[in-house]
């Protein structure tokens, strides 16, 4: 017998809910954090190994295309904490049920944003 399944999904008629979205988001960040180590790892190196070194990354940190690497390290940074600790609280019981967990990933993802945006300002 012929099971009926959908043969093909289409993934933008599915609502996500925010508690769905702040996970996901929190393995993005992850990601992009394995790839912001390298970078700050050479900029560290680079300073590091002579004056001249340290003048040339002072002279990329005065472009508009590092300023924002630097903002996106710092924002996945930012992200990761916040919602590491949000799921560290819902690992002690708290903040589980559906409408708690949503609630808490409203409020991690605007805290993100308020703090990127410093953070932005803050580099420009």
């Amino acid at each position: 017998m012929k099971k009926q399944r959908p043969v093909n999904i289409d993934l933008t008629t599915i609502k996500m809910h925010p508690a769905a979205n702040a996970s996901i988001l929190h393995r993005i960040s992850g990601v992009i954090m394995v790839f912001a180590i390298g970078i700050l790892l050479w900029t560290l190196s680079t300073s590091l190994s002579s004056a001249e070194g340290f003048a040339q990354i002072q002279g990329y940190l005065d472009s508009f295309f590092f300023k924002f690497i630097i903002l996106g390290c710092l924002s996945a940074l930012t992200y990761h904490i916040l919602a590491g600790v949000r799921h560290l609280f819902m690992d002690l019981g708290h903040f589980e049920e559906l409408a708690s967990g949503n609630m808490t990933a409203k409020l991690v993802i605007a805290l993100w944003l308020v703090i990127s945006v410093v953070v932005g300002v803050w580099l420009w």
